[in-house]
């Protein structure tokens, strides 16, 4: 495919199904929570999360195109289609100042159409944080922060999108439940790293995994995933609880697992990942059943 229809390819699918996901367990939780169910603010409210999430994939990989020339692909990483098409990379760039925009443009249009007027300085953090993950000098993914971004941004900022468009306030239940996903979060953005180690320390990449290694690392995202079913056991205790099960035992034998060859810690990160996905699809098909 040539052409500005190149660009799609740079679309990461199943990020964008995970952020699906999690803001449909967000408006789930609230509708489990006595929310109203309006199908229209539930759409726009969406657009306004899967706008959002799209900018951040045309941005990450216009700053972070020279890294990829020396990144193998790898079975959840993007596809390095900026990386032998220069004259892509403007376009890239434009069309995530435009999604970006128009996210937090359809954030206003959702508060004027009922959503809970927070629905704007979410999309509008939520969009900052997306260009502060890798905008120079700003580079958050450089410094030791970007895990921390993507914890705050799709385990909380998503899902409480699809709770605030359901309930209208964020109460002291979402918090609970979403300081499990924050850990989520923040064990997904280790996973998706651990692949790269070697490429992102050469880069100058210094995150989480490139500067304590991967077995550190691997260690942490372990008892973060404990963590995490320890509070969801606590403080939910239903099916959500024990589904989060599925990711403490593929952490757990992760650990085990992974060595230094580069080729098997992508096989064990797409497992990790993979976990995490399980859990988001039992969570929702576990509170949309009931």
């Amino acid at each position: 495919m040539g052409g500005m229809w190149g660009l799609l390819r740079v679309i990461r699918l199943p990020i964008l199904l995970g952020g699906s996901l999690g803001y449909g367990l967000g408006a789930l939780l609230g509708l489990a929570g006595g929310g109203v169910f309006n199908p229209i603010l539930l759409v726009v409210s969406y657009a306004v999360v899967a706008l959002g999430d799209l900018s951040t994939h045309f941005s990450n990989d216009y700053f972070d195109a020279e890294l990829d020339r020396s990144a193998p692909k790898k079975i959840f990483g993007g596809s390095n289609l900026l990386v032998g098409r220069t004259d892509l990379l403007l376009p890239a760039l434009g069309v995530a100042r435009i999604l970006s925009l128009s996210s937090v443009a359809l954030a206003g249009l959702a508060a004027a159409l009922g959503v809970s007027p927070l629905i704007v300085p979410l999309a509008l953090i939520a969009n900052i944080l997306g260009w502060l993950y890798s905008l120079p000098p700003f580079r958050l993914a450089y410094r030791g922060l970007g895990e921390a971004a993507i914890a705050v941004g799709t385990g909380f900022g998503v899902p409480a999108a699809g709770y605030l468009t359901v309930r209208g306030s964020l109460d002291t239940g979402f918090m609970l439940c979403s300081a499990a996903l924050v850990l989520y979060g923040f064990v997904l953005g280790l996973s998706l790293e651990l692949p790269d180690m070697e490429a992102d320390r050469v880069g100058g990449k210094m995150n989480l995994v490139a500067r304590f290694g991967w077995r550190t690392c691997m260690r942490f995202a372990l008892l973060l995933c404990l963590a995490s079913t320890v509070i969801l056991t606590l403080f939910l205790g239903t099916i959500i609880a024990l589904a989060s099960v599925v990711p403490l035992t593929v952490f757990l034998f992760g650990n085990f697992l992974v060595t230094e060859n580069r080729s098997r810690r992508d096989v064990v990160a797409a497992a990790c990942i993979l976990s995490l996905f399980t859990f988001l699809v039992a969570s929702v098909s576990s509170l949309a059943i009931h």
